[in-house]
């Protein structure tokens, strides 16, 4: 991404505040004017009030002006400086709202490829990269870039001999610029590359506390950390080190200018004191805005890299949803008609499935790990699409179907339960918090027997669980999960052994309520445990991708073939 696409990409978050962006630049226009006017007042102050005649009536008035000068330099700068903040802040707000949006709606398959720190690393580090270009840059451009200008002419105006002979200096600053700039990028590349794998080994620690001490990894894991922060330290140190010496040319150069001024000015011209002052102030004046145009490449060349992963993120395609046309209930049969599937094309995960599911059935899928059942649940719920043949419910392909329409139709309980840093209530009616009621949230926790340790809490429903609702046993989370599919009144429950994290005294209580909950419903089931599926009018068994036994538990038994293999090996 070059310096123009940026410029391209940035603007549309800064139009709707191109009036205050005008106010903002204007007002430092004028902070830079009139601090630029100091060198021609502190001259005359030299010549008037400390020559041979002086004018002690005036002394008075050059007070009140020099004063006035530097307080409203001082003013307007505030000003621009306080508006520069507010548009900065909107337009970080404005990225990371997209950004958020866009995560919620982007394919399973991306997740699969990005690692949460890299995701995580875009929101937060390269955003802010982002905001120092979307104002700061963009103001310390206008104040430094008027500054030399106007004190460039001004140095002209006192003595334009002198001046023409420092803009031989010239040249070699825009090779020091040069040098630096590819430098800089290719550093800033590498430290938010390295900054994404922090963030990803930081989650992973943070979420995996528990098991890091179980395991005793705590110094390997430091070691990691250890390898990755150096790695940080060593590429940050190039940036600056290239910034640096930038800086330190920039500076050497500007000094062999002041030199040369004195020298020159003091045995070859004919200068007054207040007019030596006056030059000498302005060059001086010079230094400071003459290093941020310099200095201004580096921010600049971190904000183009970083934009540039901020907008990969934003430019990613959504999940395909072609259609329009909604499905309020599902109604129908569910049909798998010759569908096959592989991942990133390889390996096969489905191969020519056929099956069909009757409304208000209940399935099993069963088969040994990398058999193919969480695959059929993620095509039918449309986390991925077949690589060929299609799913058909109510005879229509799924895919003729609105996305978000589609998927009210389906509950979900997963044996690794995900719950919400949110109430009890909040993570019963997830989705539908502000249109469910008290009694619905209620009703759904008796049914899943989560009543009983829900009114024990201080403030019940009112109750907050924490992070992945860390104050809560397994066995509760996992109830807690239930009633908030139990709230969500689908057509269509999908189950990943649901009871697995509950005591058997509790796993009775619950697999009753499913029992009640799968009344009228079709409900397909992930079944690891046989024992928990003896009762569903058909069990699925699957290998290799491959449908290659169906029957109740009963009749699949008798036939001794894989099914009853996998019973065998859990009696």
């Amino acid at each position: 991404m070059g310096y123009r696409q940026f410029v391209k990409r940035i603007f549309p978050y800064l139009k709707n505040h191109l009036g205050k962006l005008v106010f903002t630049s204007i007002m430092m226009v004028f902070a830079t004017l009139l601090e630029t006017a100091i060198p021609e007042i502190t001259g005359q102050i030299v010549d008037t009030l400390f020559s041979y005649n002086r004018a002690n009536t005036a002394a008075f008035s050059y007070s009140v002006i020099l004063f006035s000068v530097i307080a409203l330099s001082s003013l307007f700068a505030l000003i621009s400086i306080s508006a520069s903040s507010w548009i900065s802040n909107k337009v970080i707000m404005d990225l990371r709202v997209n950004m958020f949006a866009k995560l919620l709606r982007l394919p399973k398959s991306y997740f699969d490829k990005n690692t949460t720190g890299e995701t995580l690393s875009k929101l937060t580090f390269d955003v802010e990269q982002i905001s120092a270009a979307a104002s700061t840059i963009w103001l310390q451009f206008i104040k430094s870039s008027f500054t030399v200008i106007i004190l460039t002419g001004y140095l002209f105006y006192k003595s334009f001999l002198l001046s023409l002979s420092l803009i031989v200096l010239l040249p070699l600053v825009y090779l020091a610029v040069k040098f630096s700039t590819s430098r800089i990028r290719k550093g800033s590349v590498s430290v938010q590359k390295s900054m994404g794998k922090m963030t990803h080994l930081l989650d992973e620690n943070i979420s995996g506390n528990d098991l890091i001490k179980i395991y005793q990894a705590q110094e390997t894991e430091t070691n990691k950390f250890f390898s990755i922060i150096n790695t940080i330290r060593q590429q940050r140190f190039k940036v600056d080190m290239a910034g640096g010496l930038n800086t330190s040319i920039v500076n050497a150069l500007i000094g062999l200018s002041l030199a040369f001024v004195v020298f020159f000015s003091s045995t070859y011209l004919v200068m007054s004191a207040g007019d030596f002052l006056a030059y000498f102030t302005a060059m001086g004046m010079l230094v400071k805005p003459a290093k941020t145009l310099i200095n201004i490449n580096k921010p600049l060349q971190q904000a183009i890299v970083a934009g540039k992963s901020v907008f990969s993120l934003i430019d990613e395609s959504p999940e395909s949803n072609p259609s329009k046309n909604p499905i309020h209930s599902i109604s129908g049969e569910i049909c798998f008609d010759n569908v096959s599937f592989s991942y990133d094309n390889e390996k096969p995960s489905l191969t020519n499935v056929n099956l069909t599911i009757k409304k208000g059935e209940t399935i099993a899928l069963v088969g040994s790990t990398g058999s193919g059942k969480t695959t059929m649940v993620n095509l039918l719920t449309r986390f991925y699409n077949p690589s060929s043949g299609q799913i058909l419910i109510n005879g229509k392909d799924i895919v003729s179907y609105e996305l978000e329409s589609y998927r009210s139709n389906f509950s979900y309980v997963d044996q690794n339960v995900r719950l919400f840093n949110d109430t009890i209530s909040g993570n019963i009616a997830f989705g539908q918090k502000e249109s469910m009621s008290i009694d619905l949230i209620r009703n759904a926790a008796k049914v899943s027997n989560s009543i009983e340790f829900i009114e024990k809490l201080d403030k019940t429903f009112d109750s907050d669980i924490g992070e992945d609702g860390v104050t809560l046993s397994g066995g509760q989370r996992q109830r807690l999960s239930i009633a908030r599919a139990i709230a969500k009144d689908s057509p269509i429950l999908i189950l990943d052994e649901a009871t697995s994290a509950l005591d058997s005294a509790t796993e009775k209580l619950v697999q009753s309520a499913i029992n009640k909950m799968q009344q009228d419903r079709t409900t397909i089931i992930i079944a690891h445990r046989l024992t928990t599926i003896q009762n569903a009018d058909r069990i699925i068994v699957l290998k290799n991708g491959e449908i290659i036994e169906q029957g109740t538990h009963s009749e699949l038994i008798k036939t001794s073939g894989e099914y009853s293999k996998l019973n065998q090996q859990q009696t």
